[in-house]
């Protein structure tokens, strides 16, 4: 398998996916470094990561199985179209969050464009 940047993009979301969302999953409050959620908002977490979970690990799948790397090219871009128009929102109205929540609107932004160039390499 060559690492060209459809290959990149897979497999770093697969595997930095999987992880994040696996703590999500096992310890919410600790992995968004906030104690004071509610049983709501914990169960929300919860299945927002577990929809990660499946998305991260077909797209490490789909390294082996490349019919299905358009498919989930496509769904990680409307994903983290939508994630980061989400936040940005989030940050205009409800104010700064934290340094991690920052973070991972930047990376989520940087995505984009990458994620796009991936799916329009053959």
């Amino acid at each position: 398998m060559k690492l060209n940047l459809r290959t990149f993009v897979l497999g770093f979301i697969g595997i930095v996916g999987t992880f994040l969302s696996g703590a999500g999953l096992l310890v919410p409050a600790r992995a968004f470094g906030e104690d004071n959620l509610s049983v709501i908002i914990l169960s929300n977490l919860r299945a927002f990561t577990g929809a990660e979970l499946a998305l991260t690990l077909f797209a490490l799948y789909s390294l082996s199985n490349k019919k299905f790397q358009e498919p989930v090219l496509i769904f990680l871009l409307l994903t983290f179209i939508g994630w980061t128009v989400g936040q940005v929102l989030s940050y205009i109205v409800d104010g700064v969050p934290n340094a991690l929540t920052t973070g991972s609107i930047i990376v989520q932004a940087l995505f984009i464009p990458l994620t796009w160039a991936a799916l329009k390499q053959k």
